[in-house]
């Protein structure tokens, strides 16, 4: 069971139309969504800026980049039409656009890949010991104090034990990415009658390097509620 903390989306085109500001995807997705033709639209890629916003000739009368990186453009077009999106980062993904006369779209795309700067890099590499990383990144997440060059992501995919699934009611919370390394909390409250002692090895996997319980306790009570704060390494991080 993957735990998503928002629609997540293949690179394959999808049904329907984005009801939500906000999307998340891989990169090479297709998004569908609607547009405005009498109302400027925009679209925002967190953490990056968009450097190319790029469809047929014509169907774009305006566009124009903003100071946060993001894309303000409008059209006069009555028929469907294509915009190919890529950011500075080299995220990229299709948007199908339906235009209709309605308030202008505010669509927030999410790259669910997205890795930390340089500056994160440079962070994981200057921790003295394996535990001082380790203690030193949950602290810090715990605290919200975010080291320089991580960034927030919406990748708060996790598997989960068959024992945390049967026990506990689970919500991501948050997530942030560094370089080779995501950090999460998802929140899980207690579905037992009966008093549980919490387990870290219930979180274990490949990838992950270290799980804390917060607030920091030994057992929950049936419809407790406690944090999990797993630290993984990604693929290509040497453990």
């Amino acid at each position: 069971m993957k735990i998503k903390l928002a629609l997540l989306i293949s690179a394959s085109l999808i049904s329907g139309y984005v009801s939500a500001d906000s999307i998340t995807v891989n990169s090479f997705a297709t998004i569908s969504t609607g547009v405005s033709n009498n109302n400027p639209n925009s679209i925002t890629v967190p953490d990056d800026r968009i450097t190319s916003l790029q469809s047929t000739q014509g169907v774009l009368t305006a566009r124009e980049a903003t100071a946060n990186g993001s894309v303000v453009f409008s059209t006069l077009a009555t028929k469907p039409f294509t915009m190919f999106v890529q950011t500075e980062s080299g995220f990229s993904f299709t948007v199908n656009a339906t235009p209709r006369k309605q308030q202008g779209m505010s669509l927030v795309v999410n790259n669910k890949e997205v890795k930390g700067t340089e500056d994160a890099t440079t962070w994981e590499g200057s921790q003295n010991t394996y535990s001082a990383l380790i203690t030193g990144l949950i602290s810090r997440f715990i605290n919200n104090d975010k080291p320089q060059g991580f960034v927030f992501s919406k990748n708060t995919d996790v598997q989960l034990s068959p024992s945390v699934q049967s026990y506990f009611n689970v919500r991501p919370v948050t997530a942030w990415r560094g370089d080779k390394l995501r950090i999460i909390r998802l929140e899980l409250t207690s579905r037992s009658s009966s008093r549980l002692e919490l387990n870290e090895r219930w979180f274990w996997q490949a990838g992950v390097m270290a799980v804390s319980f917060w607030p920091r306790l030994d057992a929950i009570s049936p419809g407790g509620k406690v944090s999990a704060i797993i630290l993984l390494r990604e693929n290509g991080g040497e453990q």
